[in-house]
């Protein structure tokens, strides 16, 4: 659920190989569809949005983190930026699972869907022309930390926002994290199909965070609610089957394009 057109960085510059690489790389977008040579081609994909009100109560995971969400949730709504913001949430707890889950639920209790980003048909643009990989590095970071202002000064956002704050919080409270490039849909028929493709058009992010040496995906956008039908209103509903689950067991509902999430996480690697 991106918030603006395809952009994607055709960089062909001989001297800086390990760039080529990028040629596919989403820096932003509201449809992703990102194509390669390799790729089945697909038609442009609406962005995905969660539409299932389904009431999904895990009575072990209350109990579990009751002491976490209890603290997050009596926390007063604060102007700060991400990473002064992240270590308060985070301040009481030890834990690496315990400080994800604080974030989690911050984010879930205080950021609402923007059906309005969804919509909108001209959204802004960045500059990602660059010369060297250093450049590209400085202007993808200036990009995410504008992203991350924007989700915390509106407290709305599409599958970007929610992804960028959840990552930059983590980063700040020492938590691995990575952003999750990928596909989801209601139809688990074709997220099965998609699951055996090299790769394919996206049109959601989602995260992925190490707790205790293991990695684990979440996805906090379609854990804070879900939308009508037209998109148009956004109804706020926990949904905790969105919190940590392996790798293993990725949502039935979604499908990650790992080469893309790769390329996302380390732009100027092969």
């Amino acid at each position: 659920m991106y918030s603006s057109p395809i952009l994607l960085l055709m960089i062909h510059q001989r001297h800086l190989r390990k760039i080529f690489y990028l040629s596919a790389f989403i820096v932003f977008s509201h449809i992703s569809s990102a194509q390669e040579n390799d790729t089945i081609a697909d038609k442009i994909v609406p962005a995905a949005v969660n539409t299932n009100p389904a009431d999904i109560f895990d009575s072990v995971n209350a109990a579990k983190y009751k002491k976490v969400d209890k603290f997050v949730l009596a926390m007063k709504r604060r102007n700060k930026k991400a990473p002064i913001l992240a270590k308060e949430i985070t301040a009481p707890f030890t834990s690496e699972e315990e400080k994800v889950r604080a974030i989690f639920i911050w984010i879930t209790n205080n950021i609402a869907y923007d059906c309005s980003a969804y919509h909108d048909k001209h959204p802004p643009k960045g500059d990602f022309n660059f010369k060297t990989e250093a450049e590209l590095v400085t202007k993808l970071d200036k990009y995410y930390t504008n992203v991350c202002a924007l989700t915390l000064r509106n407290r709305r956002a599409v599958c970007e926002g929610y992804s960028v704050l959840f990552w930059e919080m983590c980063k700040a409270a020492g938590i691995s994290c990575e952003l999750v490039d990928g596909r989801a849909s209601e139809n688990r028929g074709l997220i099965k199909k998609l699951r055996n493709r090299k790769s394919f058009s996206t049109n959601h992010m989602w995260n992925k965070v190490k707790i205790n040496g293991v990695w684990y995906y979440v996805d906090v956008n379609w854990a804070s609610g879900y939308c009508n039908k037209a998109v148009t209103k956004f109804y706020k509903k926990f949904n905790s089957a969105y919190f940590i689950t392996p790798l293993d067991n990725l949502y039935p509902t979604h499908a990650e394009n790992s080469k893309l999430t790769q390329r996302r996480n380390h732009p100027t690697t092969e």
